[in-house]
């Protein structure tokens, strides 16, 4: 009776430690991952766009905002009219040394 009582915890114990999951670098800093995991959308888009930076990559953001024209449009003309006024659009900026069309 102790003996099968042993081997039944035995095995149990054995069973429960082969259970455990492993989780990549890669794996955890996927959105989908990041999302499941309890954290919002914003957080996912700058867990991404800072990896894209590490890694050299294009910074381009992971969920497109919809918003109206109107809206979209005056805030372009707002930040043309005030250059001290950062972009809604993209937090991260890429640096470009040359003047371009662009910085109008």
């Amino acid at each position: 009776m102790k003996r099968n009582l042993l081997l039944m915890i035995a095995v149990f114990a054995f069973a429960t430690l082969i259970a455990k999951a492993d989780v990549t670098v890669e794996e955890s800093t996927d959105a989908e991952y990041i999302i499941n995991a309890g954290y919002s959308q914003v957080m996912a888009e700058d867990v991404f766009m800072l990896k894209n930076r590490a890694n050299g990559k294009p910074i381009e953001p992971l969920y497109e905002k919809s918003q109206n024209v109107l809206v979209k449009a005056w805030r372009k003309f707002y930040a043309y009219l005030d250059p001290a006024q950062e972009s809604v659009d993209r937090i991260h900026h890429d640096m470009q040394l040359r003047p371009a069309f662009t910085d109008l």
